[in-house]
């Protein structure tokens, strides 16, 4: 491992034994997290990386805030787990949007926050790839509980609804016609009126 992204000895202090019954935050891990928790993803500008995501995304800035936080514990998985990780639909749209501001990512935070470079692979496709990211989102679930409790199924939803149909495309609003899924608004009117 090169220098510049820390030691090899202290990345092995930060792996975490998932069949061990040893303690999850350690000084090392503690630290870790620390440092992640510092990272700053609303500076002072008017359209700063949280703004532009609950833009972007048509969030609202709560839920923006609620994907970040959910990607920086995603982010601490990554360093911890001693095998790859796979985020939620809502956590690697944040993973995405990271990646555009390079000199963050790169600099401040896979250098100065993680210590470890952090690539996004996509996935080669086909069953075989499908099968490995159910199971490996599984045991991300899985260490998400060990180590922050369990996750918001708003944020990590099971995995077979996480590996169900696509929910996120990208289009060009000015070429398609977007109405909002009619159980998006049915569901809470017939709940008002079954009251």
């Amino acid at each position: 491992m090169d220098d510049d992204w820390g030691q090899p000895a202290q990345l092995t202090e930060l792996k975490l034994d998932i069949q061990s019954d040893a303690p999850v935050w350690t000084p090392a891990r503690e630290d870790l997290w620390r440092r992640i928790a510092q990272h700053d993803f609303e500076p002072e500008t008017p359209l700063n990386f949280t703004r532009r995501l609950a833009r972007d995304h048509r969030w609202s800035l709560a839920h923006t805030r609620a994907a970040i936080e959910a990607y920086r514990r995603f982010c601490f998985l990554c360093v911890v787990s001693p095998t790859p990780v796979t985020p939620s639909d809502v956590v690697d749209e944040v993973w995405h949007q990271h990646l555009t501001y390079s000199r963050d990512y790169w600099t401040i935070w896979c250098g100065e926050r993680l210590q470890v470079p952090l690539h996004h692979d996509p996935t080669p496709g086909g069953p075989e790839a499908q099968m490995n990211y159910r199971r490996q989102y599984a045991e991300t679930l899985a260490l998400h509980e060990r180590c922050f409790g369990p996750p918001s199924p708003e944020l990590w939803p099971a995995t077979h609804l996480r590996f169900g149909p696509q929910r996120y495309h990208v289009l060009d609003r000015t070429r398609w016609l977007v109405m909002r899924s009619p159980a998006a608004w049915i569901r809470p009117l017939l709940a008002r009126l079954t009251r």
